[in-house]
């Protein structure tokens, strides 16, 4: 088994600078746990991950790239602001969130803020 160098598979400079700044990025988070990301709210409802689910449930959705096609259904996860923290399930994708963006059900937000904040700057991590 042959071993490609870097260059013989990504071209052009610009993409192997890309490919290991993605790469660097993914190794801090995965070293570091913890997530910087936008929070926000939502009305629960049937998730994507085929269950239904109330609005008094502590639940929270993913982005495309967390949610990872479902991989991480029925997961929790720990949400932390400005003192106060809360621990919720796995159920939905959130196609408008960012990377590190979630969705949170309206009790989970509650738990840490007002829902007329609507948008929180939150650090979370999987648990």
């Amino acid at each position: 088994m042959a071993i490609l160098p870097l260059s013989a598979l990504l071209p052009n400079a610009a993409s192997r600078i890309v490919f290991c700044l993605f790469f660097a990025v993914a190794s801090c988070i995965a070293a570091h746990g913890k997530f910087h990301g936008r929070a926000t709210w939502y009305y629960a409802g049937i998730g994507a991950c085929g269950d239904w689910n109330d609005d008094g449930d502590h639940i929270v959705a993913l982005s495309p790239i967390e949610f990872a096609g479902g991989t991480k259904c029925g997961k929790m996860i720990r949400v932390h602001y400005q003192g106060r923290s809360v621990t919720a399930r796995i159920v939905d994708l959130c196609p408008s969130c960012g990377w590190t963006g979630i969705d949170l059900s309206t009790s989970a937000f509650r738990a840490l803020a007002p829902l007329d904040e609507g948008v929180l700057h939150a650090v979370w991590e999987y648990l």
